[in-house]
């Protein structure tokens, strides 16, 4: 009888496994009656050096991590939560309960999309080239130049190219310092 029942548990869990990865979503077991469990979470997150972070929220401890070829146990917070950085391999990764007793017997993690360069949020200001660019470049740049002209008209001030600004606004800028060397300089 005692291997029935193991074989009949083992069944369960095989078939609630594979309907899981089967529907490309995360399984859960239903709670006792009464409980209300909040649901746990789990994503991964490309990086730019080819390593991705993978964080958990509302698991209890002990967890493994599945990373398709090999499993490791997890450091699982106090409050459910977790963050591992890894080199990727691959993007798919599964939390998986250690006792038959805990909630979310295994999760599977959502993958986030790394942005490209050229989306939008990776520039959350992206510059325009536009007149308004210019003229403010040149303000800015004349700024800068009149009191470097004042003190020496040997050297000129350079940019800041670290600021995120368009085209416009850096020729702009350059002809603002040239304006203010012209005038400060040419007497």
């Amino acid at each position: 009888m005692f291997r029935t029942t193991r074989r009949v548990r083992r069944v369960a869990v095989t078939t609630l496994v594979a309907s899981s990865f089967a529907l490309g979503g995360a399984a859960f077991l239903a709670p006792t009656a009464g409980a209300a469990v909040p649901a746990a979470s789990c994503t991964v997150t490309p990086g730019p050096t080819g390593s991705v972070v993978i964080t958990g929220e509302g698991f209890t401890a002990p967890r493994k991590l599945n990373d398709g070829e090999s499993t490791q146990p997890l450091n699982v917070d106090a409050s459910g939560n977790f963050r591992e950085t890894r080199f990727q391999k691959n993007v798919n990764y599964t939390v998986l309960a250690v006792n038959e007793d805990q909630n979310f017997i295994f999760v599977n993690c959502k993958v986030l999309a790394k942005p490209s360069p050229d989306s939008p949020t990776s520039k959350p200001n992206a510059p325009k080239n536009t007149q308004a660019d210019f003229r403010q470049g040149f303000k800015d740049g004349y700024g800068a130049g009149k009191p470097a002209a004042a003190k020496s008209c040997d050297s000129r001030p350079q940019a800041d190219k670290s600021q995120q600004h368009s085209d416009s606004y850096w020729k702009g800028w350059g002809q603002g310092v040239g304006a203010a060397f012209r005038q400060a300089c040419n007497r």
